[in-house]
């Protein structure tokens, strides 16, 4: 089903963040996540799949038929979530005001999908995994959320990233080039493959490296490390979607500024739970610190301290003496108690609905700091991994390779 309309879901969320945004709903005036308060998902039956459909057709041309939608959710309930504000929602009558649809392939459906013989408007059950089967691959069917609506989808997302998902690769088919430009910075990516066949017209979401990092985690543990896949990215960009466009109302292209891919970024896991992250960028003699964010819940935890410390460690390794962030007015103090200062001279202002200021913070350079004079093989080992031999010099003991000049 060619449905995929995440320009809608984008549009219709900025339009309802620039008419509701009010400065009364900050961090600390939050008792509970607002994508967790404000919207709910949950199952509906058939009667409900048909009413969201018919809406959604308003919206999105080309939707399959009811009675399909309706016979891949009897298959298997983990396909249909419908969406609603939690303001509007009765348990005794529950009403979806939006949904998200997926099909979990099988093998077969998965190759059918690829090689493009799969009917997406008419599956065939065969090809759809059951509710308690591991598919080989997650087709994101269909996608209505409208408004404020759109910050749930974070919440749909987690359902497949239980631990029977875990791993299993996400597809797409955007229907504009919006909606490409969109679901790049979650995570999907051009051209989508399988058991050896290509697709380049399809989408790839690739969460495979997920299995090879399962391991047992206390699930009081913390742990603060740079993002180094596209799952880790896609899941800083749901923190940030969850405390910034949820909370405190701030539009999608405020957020999302063209920043997120020249800069390095820490995610902060509480055991295998996401709940917090930071982004860095880098200039000629300084680093900025910017987009802290811990989800609501696990606030006065402690949380956001041990992510710009481990920041500040990092920067420190690179070489850098000065940091730079810019604080709101109302947090000068949390800044303050990790060592930043307002700056001389600082200047004030606003952007996104909140008032600002300079801080910065002078440090020493890390005593095993990079330079030019570090060994060549820690200059190529990953990010913030310096003290850890990476894979590009374990290839050394193959030696080099002779190459003849054709001609």
């Amino acid at each position: 089903m060619n449905a995929l309309d995440i320009d809608l879901i984008r549009k219709s969320a900025t339009g309802t963040a620039s008419r509701d945004r009010s400065t009364a709903h900050s961090l600390d005036r939050m008792t509970a996540l607002q994508v967790a308060r404000r919207t709910v998902i949950f199952t509906v039956d058939a009667a409900g799949i048909a009413s969201l459909m018919d809406a959604a057709r308003e919206d999105i041309p080309g939707l399959t038929s009811n009675r399909i939608v309706q016979a891949v959710a009897n298959h298997n309930p983990d396909t249909f979530w419908a969406i609603a504000r939690r303001d509007h929602f009765e348990i005794d009558r529950p009403k979806g005001e939006g949904f998200f649809a997926v099909l979990p392939l099988t093998h077969e459906g998965m190759r059918g999908l690829i090689d493009g013989s799969l009917d997406t408007r008419n599956p065939d059950l065969s090809f759809i995994a059951r509710q308690s089967e591991r598919p080989a691959g997650i087709y994101i069917w269909a996608i209505h959320a409208k408004g404020t609506l759109a910050a749930a989808i974070p919440l749909v997302l987690q359902k497949i990233s239980a631990p029977l998902y875990r791993g299993v690769n996400l597809y797409s088919r955007p229907v504009t080039k919006e909606g490409l430009r969109v679901l790049e910075p979650l995570g999907f990516c051009p051209g989508a493959r399988y058991d050896g066949l290509f697709a380049p017209n399809l989408q790839m979401f690739d969460r495979s490296k997920d299995v090879a990092a399962i391991k047992f985690v206390r699930q009081d543990s913390v742990s603060v490390r740079v993002v180094r896949s596209m799952d880790e990215m896609a899941r800083v960009i749901a923190i940030r979607g969850a405390v910034y466009m949820a909370e405190q109302h701030c539009p999608f292209e405020e957020e999302f500024d063209g920043n997120d891919f020249s800069a390095t970024h820490l995610i902060c896991h509480k055991g295998r739970e996401p709940v917090g992250c930071l982004r860095i960028r880098y200039f000629a003699d300084f680093a900025k610190l910017e987009r802290l964010a811990v989800r609501n819940e696990s606030r006065h935890e402690g949380l956001a301290g041990q992510i710009v410390d481990a920041a500040i460690e990092l920067c420190r390794k690179k070489g850098y003496r000065i940091l730079y962030a810019h604080s709101q007015t109302r947090l000068l103090k949390f800044w303050e108690q990790h060592g930043f200062a307002r700056m001389t001279g600082a200047r004030d202002f606003a952007f996104s609905d909140f008032d600002y200021t300079e801080v910065m913070l002078e440090t020493e350079k890390h005593p095993q700091s990079i330079n030019l004079g570090a060994d060549p093989y820690v200059i190529i080992r990953p990010e913030g991994l310096w003290d850890t031999p990476g894979v590009l010099e374990m290839s050394a003991s193959r030696g080099a390779s002779l190459c003849a000049e054709a001609g």
